[in-house]
């Protein structure tokens, strides 16, 4: 078996995460090496993990022989890291968003193409067991002619994009956003796909992460799936097993036939569904190095979830103006973020130089709130 020597920049909350699938993963991967500007916090990870601790991401990439690195500091950061690991030939996974903008990605999948690395995305929602199942639902006709969908996330709503791309297997066409006065929907957009489906996203706090399919013959709502013509409501459950701890099976549902989705990493002790899609995250990049397979979500994926919401907040900055997809410009909501971010760090975030690899990385509040609002709040 071929291991793989990995490193992690940013070892906050996200990165423990990682690091107790990670060293699940010790078949495929050696954690050799953390990184972060906080010492004591790069020292206590290291200290329980065996890693080497550095503060400054230079002094790593050239010390240490890394095949692959997670980057896992606020999403500002992703892309300028993301150059200097790929200038390396580091391969690359990196915690979600992509980047805060279309453009911040586009230079990071140039990055990657440019020096021949691989670049995955661990985006989680599309590989949770029970929203694997749903593709399966759909693929397999389950539903009927899908006609419309709705979505409301708030914990990063470029996941629900996710998980409804993932679901539809389709792409949108267009989008016409608005900003609602500010109650429980701070956003809120109807979204055109190819094939004709339409649907409504919103970032609504009262539904919190919640979405639906509905087809001529049935509808996926939230965990449940119900049959119009036979007047039936089945719940998609989560297969575990224990024999002594508990391990994730996959997912299932009790249609005639019964639909399953088997979790491919069932021999590894992974014990929630969360571990399961970090776990697939890291897979995917291993396989992609060491045997050229395709990734399983991959950088122009999570691309295409971003994109979609700066051409939401293009539309509602623009009095709802329709706006196509894929976007041609960079748009008037990126270019606030670029501002903020030139505010804050100094410098348009387009225009790196090596002193940005030694900033904290903090997401600061007005920032923030562009990337996960759209608009100040």
């Amino acid at each position: 078996m071929i291991f793989l020597k990995a490193g992690i920049v940013g070892v906050g909350g996200r990165a423990r995460n990682h690091i107790l699938t990670l060293l699940k993963l010790s078949d495929r991967y050696r954690l050799v090496a953390v990184c972060d500007v906080d010492a004591a916090r790069a020292k206590d990870v290291a200290e329980e993990t065996g890693a080497k601790p550095y503060l400054d991401l230079e002094k790593m990439v050239n010390e240490e022989k890394l095949d692959a690195c997670l980057i896992a500091v606020q999403a500002e950061g992703h892309h300028i890291l993301a150059k200097a690991l790929a200038e390396k030939g580091i391969h690359i996974l990196t915690e979600t968003p992509i980047a805060i903008t279309v453009a911040c990605a586009d230079q990071m999948i140039e990055s990657a193409k440019e020096n021949g690395i691989f670049l995955e995305v661990s985006e989680n929602v599309p590989r949770w067991p029970h929203e694997r199942l749903k593709q399966k639902i759909v693929a397999a006709n389950v539903l009927g002619r899908i006609e419309e969908f709705y979505l409301s996330y708030v914990s990063g709503s470029y996941h629900g994009m996710a998980a409804i791309r993932s679901i539809l297997k389709t792409e949108a066409e267009g989008v016409m956003g608005e900003f609602p006065p500010q109650d429980s929907i701070v956003e809120r957009a109807e979204i055109q796909f190819a094939g004709g489906v339409k649907g409504t996203y919103e970032f609504n706090r009262e539904r919190g992460n919640y979405w639906e399919i509905t087809g001529t013959n049935g509808a996926l709502r939230g965990d449940e799936l119900y049959l119009f013509k036979d007047e039936k409501r089945l719940k998609i459950e989560i297969e575990k097993e224990v024999a002594g701890e508990p391990r994730v099976l996959g997912a299932r549902i009790s249609t005639e036939p019964e639909i399953f989705f088997q979790n491919p990493l069932e021999g590894y002790p992974f014990i929630d569904y969360d571990e399961v899609a970090v776990a697939d995250a890291w897979l995917s990049l291993y396989n992609a190095v060491t045997e050229s397979k395709p990734l399983s979500y991959g950088a122009e994926n999570a691309r295409k979830d971003v994109e979609m919401l700066m051409a939401i907040r293009d539309s509602a900055l623009r009095d709802s103006l329709k706006v196509r997809l894929p976007l041609k410009t960079v748009t008037e909501h990126e270019k606030l973020i670029h501002a903020e971010f030139a505010k804050v760090y100094g410098s348009d975030p387009l225009e790196l130089g090596l002193q940005h690899l030694k900033v904290r990385y903090t997401l600061p509040e007005r920032l923030r709130s562009l990337m996960y609002y759209g608009r100040i709040l």
